[in-house]
């Protein structure tokens, strides 16, 4: 059959037709029709279970009277069987036609809404549970239901064996009332007997069925949104990206210093010069402005639900992380490490003379790496994933619509994303004498010979050491008396004796306050008189929120330009259409923060749902050497919100491997509840704390303690093993003078 929406609703309507036909002509005709079954025996028991086919397509005649007289007319065990049978394979029938006639129209148009498809998904995963829930509910007829889970994912063998279980309690009951009827003139009659008590016993439990069934379906549904998010990175590398449709060019040229080939490669990937935007339809379900590591998350997992997104961005797809933080940085640092380790051989052995920096070489590996990666960021794969991406300043021009480009996209939701960049220092002829920030130090390609940094947290220690590795003369300049500020005291001071050790000159607990140039130099004049003479000065103070672009007063929107968007615990904005996500909105700056947040987007915005950031449990790293990473509270935290703990520690110095690769710089602390195993915070400053605090995190989550690290085997010797010796030292803490003693005394008894 020609499967056209026409033909559809024409066979549909035929349908409808019939069974009111059949409801009018067999009006006068049932009793004489339930004589003549009655008098052909137990073939007539086979007539009434073939006349379910019927019943299932057209709803004619009721089921209920069909099983009631089967009760009526036969025993019951024979007809009980006979009526399950004919139930489930008219059912089926049903089922396979509904799947036939109208389960393509249905997927092509699921696609395209994200709820249904999130439910169809649901279905699919709980099929069994969820057919079985809804043929014991009273409130969902037999031939509805038949032709609807025809239309769902549902598996054909999981809607035979559940609605085969599923009906056999109402069979049971309405062939039980059939054998209390005494003739067919009564069963004509058109109104059911009484079911008595077991009749309301079986409503009450059907009832509770659709509650639950109703639960059921929305937990897959989430389940279903979950699992669509972690598969978002999926394989689309067969797929040819979409002809584009529309006449503007929205792209406007941009250049990233070096123009080399792995420049030029990432731009392409990026910032496509020859990029059309689309033409936008009339309404999307989600406006994305932004294309940062939020931006990007939020995109493609709602696209891949089904929804129809776009995707702004005026600058670089990718965001800070790849293109100006975490990809470029941790290449520099990378390799600053390598140059530090052929350094320090010597202390194992191994001589092989003064390192060489080739800094031009470090700086093109970084770019190399940086443009293979942009892949996975770029433009034309997002198109590829089905998001409509607009290259071009994005600007609300009302509380739905955004224009770009001179196009207006008008949405149902919108997510701003757009991030951060590097805030200006308030240092009088700073900008006359010219500085580098994240934004510009990873465009150099001959190494400063002296560089002076501004700021001493974790972007200017990260790459202060990395420079004086590197060969240059740093000066670190910081304004308070400690670096790395908000970490645990102990881990500040650790990384201050590594920097020092690495050759950085620190300036700490005194301002700038005046910039000039003298000469060939850039001199920066501190408060207590001194100055400090460079050839670069590299400014990591902090982070400004992107929103003064945004329109964000025409779309009702209300943020603040320092600290950016004011959002709710569900990263709702002021305008309820509007949700936010990443480095603009939150105070946790991290890609992984941002990853996170914008899943919180998706589910509250396409499916209303109560996500809260709150709920999150953030660790975050700063990757000097040693590494220094924090989760949950810090001592000064807990005190201050009254919360009591005690406190664990275990010095690396005391780690097996951490002593046989000469890293005993370092150690593991973690605080738990006063009295409890229950984490809730943890510092580790190691050469490998980054991947460590994963373990702690993931106990936090679990709402797990020590114990359960103290029974878990750790590979020896690894670094980790730090961690169950923190372990063994709460367990110790059990062991009170008084346990001892009854143990004494245990041992002194059982001799």
């Amino acid at each position: 059959m020609k499967k056209t929406p026409l033909v559809r609703l024409l066979f549909l309507g035929v349908l409808v037709a019939a069974g009111a036909f059949c409801a009018w002509y067999f009006r006068d005709k049932l009793e004489p029709a339930l004589n003549w079954v009655r008098d052909l025996g137990y073939w007539g028991l086979v007539i009434l279970g073939a006349a379910y086919l019927p019943s299932a397509l057209v709803a004619f005649p009721p089921a209920f009277l069909l099983t009631i007289a089967a009760g009526a007319f036969y025993d019951i065990v024979p007809a009980v069987i006979a009526i399950s049978l004919g139930s489930t394979l008219a059912a089926t029938c049903a089922f396979l036609l509904g799947r036939t006639l109208a389960r393509g129209w249905v997927e092509a148009n699921v696609a395209n809404r994200p709820v249904f498809k999130a439910l169809d998904t649901a279905v699919a995963e709980g099929g069994f549970k969820i057919v079985l829930l809804t043929r014991l509910s009273p409130l969902l007829p037999f031939f509805v239901l038949n032709y609807a889970y025809g239309l769902t994912k549902v598996k054909l063998r999981d809607f035979v064996l559940a609605s085969w279980i599923g009906m056999l309690p109402g069979t049971l009951l309405y062939v039980y009332i059939g054998s209390t009827v005494g003739s067919a003139a009564a069963l004509a009659g058109g109104k059911p007997p009484d079911s008595g008590i077991l009749g309301r016993v079986l409503w009450w439990v059907g009832l509770g069925a659709t509650v639950l069934v109703t639960v059921l379906v929305t937990r897959q549904a989430r389940q279903a949104l979950q699992k669509a998010l972690k598969t978002k990175e999926g394989d689309d590398k067969d797929k040819g990206p979409p002809t584009p449709q529309g006449d503007d060019q929205g792209a406007e040229p941009l250049t990233v210093a070096p123009s080399d080939e792995f420049n030029r490669k990432l731009l392409d990937n990026v910032h496509p010069s020859h990029w059309v935007n689309p033409a936008p339809p009339p309404r999307y379900h989600l406006v994305v402005v932004g294309a940062g590591t939020a931006g990007l998350v939020t995109a493609a997992g709602a696209a891949s639900l089904g929804a129809r997104v776009a995707l702004i961005e005026r600058d670089l797809f990718g965001g800070d992380c790849l293109n100006v933080g975490c990809v470029p940085s941790k290449a520099l640092l990378r390799a600053a490490r390598a140059a530090a380790e052929v350094r320090a051989a010597g202390r194992f052995g191994v001589h092989t003379g003064e390192a060489a920096v080739d800094f031009p070489a470090v700086m093109e590996r970084m770019r190399r790496l940086r443009s293979d990666m942009s892949g996975n960021d770029s433009a034309l794969r997002f198109r590829g994933l089905g998001v409509d991406v607009y290259l071009g300043g994005g600007q609300f021009t009302g509380k739905d619509t955004v224009e770009v480009a001179g196009k207006t996209l008008r949405f149902r939701r919108a997510a701003v994303t757009t991030g951060a960049r590097a805030a200006k220092p308030d240092i009088l002829g700073l900008a006359d004498v010219g500085y580098l920030t994240n934004e510009t130090v990873f465009n150099l390609t001959e190494l400063p010979r002296r560089l002076a940094v501004v700021g001493a947290g974790p972007i200017g220690c990260e790459l202060a050491q990395a420079f004086a590795r590197f060969g240059s003369e740093v000066a670190l300049l910081g304004t308070q008396l400690v670096l790395l500020p908000r970490e645990d005291a102990k881990a500040s001071e650790l990384v201050k004796q590594a920097m020092v050790q690495d050759g950085v000159k620190l300036f700490l607990g005194v301002g700038v306050v005046r910039a000039e140039i003298n000469g060939m130099d850039k001199v920066l004049h501190l408060a207590d008189g001194r100055e400090v003479r460079a050839d670069a000065i590299l400014v990591g103070v902090g982070r400004t929120p992107n929103v003064a672009w945004l329109g964000l007063e025409a779309a009702g929107v209300t943020y603040d330009p320092k600290k950016g968007i004011h959002v709710d615990d569900r990263l709702r904005t002021s305008n309820p259409r509007i949700f936010s996500a990443g480095d603009v909105c939150s105070r946790y700056q991290f890609t992984h923060a941002a990853d996170a947040m914008a899943r919180i987007v998706i589910q509250n915005a396409l499916f209303y749902g109560g996500a809260k950031v709150s709920s999150l449990t953030i660790p975050w790293c700063t990757y000097t050497e040693p590494e220094v990473a924090h989760v949950g509270l810090y001592e000064h935290e807990a005190k201050e919100k009254g919360v009591k703990v005690d406190v664990f520690m275990q010095e690396m110095g005391h780690v097996d491997r951490a002593i046989l690769d000469g890293d005993t710089e370092g150690f593991v602390k973690v605080l738990v509840h006063k009295g409890t195993d229950r984490i809730v915070g943890a510092t580790i400053v190691a050469r490998h704390a980054g991947e460590m605090i994963s373990e702690l995190t993931a106990l936090i989550v679990a709402k797990g303690g020590l114990r359960t690290l103290g029974q878990t085997i750790h590979p020896y010797p690894t670094q980790a093993e730090a961690l169950r010796k923190v372990a063994d030292a709460y367990s110790r803490s059990r062991l009170t003078p008084f346990v001892k003693e009854l143990f004494r005394k245990w041992f002194r008894w059982t001799e």
